[in-house]
């Protein structure tokens, strides 16, 4: 028998947005975990169900039917909704899409779990939480420790990017690597007398014009974290010089990827290519000489200043 749509439309709209079963019982585990968590801060763009602040982690407890579980399969039956129910269902879909979006461009890791998830596997819910709460720690543990710092910089010249063949210093942690050029701030400088300095000594170039790309971390556990300032030259004058750390050659950009280089840099090469009008952050987290994890490119938020009552008193 067909259900009354009034009465199906009634229903469907007690169904909480806030604060249910599969949210509890997951809030529940997390504190049985020791792990402490603040739910639906309106400070976070999506208003996450729970929220890691200092770890930057927002968790997302998904109901199968609202949010759109396996939606292109179940479309076909779903067509038979009414078309408010449906249009609200990819209304959800894009939104979820937009909030994941926009919180990895402001840092956070973004879980999500859908109810059945949570409902039939909630050791493995906890434990994924519990993995990435450990993960972001060591990350942030690591950042504390970063001491050496580094510019790195891409001088253009058309469609080529002028590297260094790193293949002259013996025992170079580069050696045999195609990189930008770069190297240590030295003591009272900072990053963008750093790089023109590094360019000249290295390449005989004078910096005319630059833009500065922002700031990556490369975090490994085998040796000192290092924060490098990422920036590439679009003006220059003078005459290339030989370089000692290796040979200097113009490499046309559809063709660097192919060449030996840290992985790394392939995650943030493509960057020099797009129009970033705020400078990134990006973690580089490497197990050995391997990429183990890439996080970013993130915008980091600003921080709020408060206001001065300039009042009488």
């Amino acid at each position: 028998m067909k259900r009354d749509p009034a009465i199906v439309s009634k229903t469907m709209s007690a169904i909480r947005g806030k604060n249910t079963g599969i949210e509890r019982k997951l809030r529940k585990a997390l504190t049985e975990k020791g792990v402490h968590y603040r739910i639906y801060s309106n400070k976070v763009f999506g208003h996450p169900d729970i929220l890691l602040p200092g770890l930057k982690i927002a968790i997302f407890c998904d109901s199968e039917f609202w949010h759109g579980y396996q939606f292109e399969e179940n479309q076909a039956q779903l067509e038979r909704l009414d078309a408010y129910w449906l249009t609200k269902i990819r209304r959800n879909i894009r939104r979820d899409e937009e909030v994941n979006e926009t919180l990895k461009r402001q840092g956070y890791v973004v879980l999500r779990f859908w109810g059945q998830e949570i409902e039939k596997n909630l050791d493995g819910v906890v434990e994924k939480i519990l993995e990435t709460i450990a993960s972001r720690k060591e990350i942030e543990a690591w950042r504390a420790q970063i001491k050496e710092l580094t510019t790195l910089t891409y001088i253009e010249r058309g469609d080529e990017y002028l590297l260094i063949h790193r293949n002259k210093e013996e025992g170079d942690i580069n050696e045999g690597k195609w990189i930008g050029v770069g190297g240590h701030l030295e003591e009272g400088e900072n990053h963008i007398h750093a790089m023109k300095r590094e360019v000249l000594e290295e390449t005989g170039l004078i910096v005319k014009a630059y833009k500065y790309y922002g700031q990556i971390d490369f975090l490994n556990d085998q040796c000192p974290p290092e924060r490098m300032y990422l920036y590439k030259v679009t003006s220059y004058e003078g005459e290339l010089i030989d370089c000692d750390e290796g040979d200097l050659a113009w490499v046309k950009k559809d063709q660097m990827l192919s060449l030996p280089m840290w992985e790394g840099d392939k995650a943030f090469l493509p960057l020099l290519e797009q129009e970033v009008t705020t400078p990134i952050r990006m973690n580089l987290i490497y197990r050995g000489n391997k990429l183990a994890q890439v996080e970013g490119p993130y915008f980091p938020e600003k921080k709020k200043t408060k206001k001065k009552n300039h009042g009488r008193k």
